[in-house]
């Protein structure tokens, strides 16, 4: 683990640590800023795919089509500028990093949503309800979240509940690509060839919305778990 970690807030009680020595654990191999990005890169594919999934197109002819879905101006826009944010705030507490990473995640979707307003001319139902741009900062968040438990865990001396926090996270971010998917096949309609239409779609939503509340149930039950098992 990097020098980050050693000045997370959380840290092992001093009385306690005089009491019992603490085991000492190997050095991580990603330092904070590694598993940051690539937790946000996990969160942000989880949240495309489920976002295609929720829209019913999981079908992809092109050869690189997948990899063309998630280049758009928010998740480029902030992945740019995490590392200089990360590297520029090295000194401050790692809650005050992650809030203005954060800040960083909603001036990128912003800029995103003036972008397709101002020069795709894009409606404002199909742009908010696209994967990233109000959306991206939910997946941000999720990194986030995950990587501050990671850091203040392991500051603390163990790296118990991890695993379950990020299952909790990614359940929970399926369960928000899927309902946004759903909800713009029914206001918006399906995906189209710039310059075409779209129309609005008469499936019925149903099926998909309670799949997407299932994920978020099991989302919440690993919260559940984590939070009893650490109290």
């Amino acid at each position: 683990m990097s020098d980050d970690a050693s000045r997370a807030d959380a840290r092992p009680d001093t009385a306690q640590a005089t009491s019992r020595p603490v085991p000492t654990r190997p050095p991580r191999p990603f330092s904070v800023m590694q598993s940051l990005l690539l937790s946000a890169l996990i969160g942000t594919i989880i949240g495309g795919l489920a976002f295609q999934l929720g829209l019913g197109d999981t079908s992809f002819d092109r050869p690189g089509q997948v990899v063309l879905l998630f280049i758009d101006v928010a998740p480029v826009l902030w992945f740019a500028a995490a590392p200089i944010i990360m590297h520029a705030l090295r000194w401050r507490a790692i809650d005050q990093r992650f809030r203005w990473l954060l800040v960083a995640a909603v001036a990128a979707a912003a800029l995103s949503i003036a972008a397709r307003l101002l020069i795709t001319g894009e409606g404002v139902p199909g742009t908010l309800l696209d994967p990233f741009t109000a959306a991206f900062v939910v997946w941000i968040a999720a990194a986030l979240q995950w990587t501050r438990t990671r850091v203040k865990r392991l500051a603390a001396g163990t790296d118990r509940g991890i695993t379950v926090v990020g299952m909790a996270l990614g359940f929970g971010v399926a369960a928000v690509g899927l309902a946004l998917g759903t909800l713009r096949l029914v206001l918006v309609g399906p995906e189209v060839l710039p310059g075409a239409v779209p129309e609005a779609s008469t499936a019925s939503p149903t099926t998909a919305l309670l799949i997407a509340a299932t994920f978020a149930m099991i989302a919440g039950l690993f919260w559940l778990t984590d939070r009893t098992r650490n109290r």
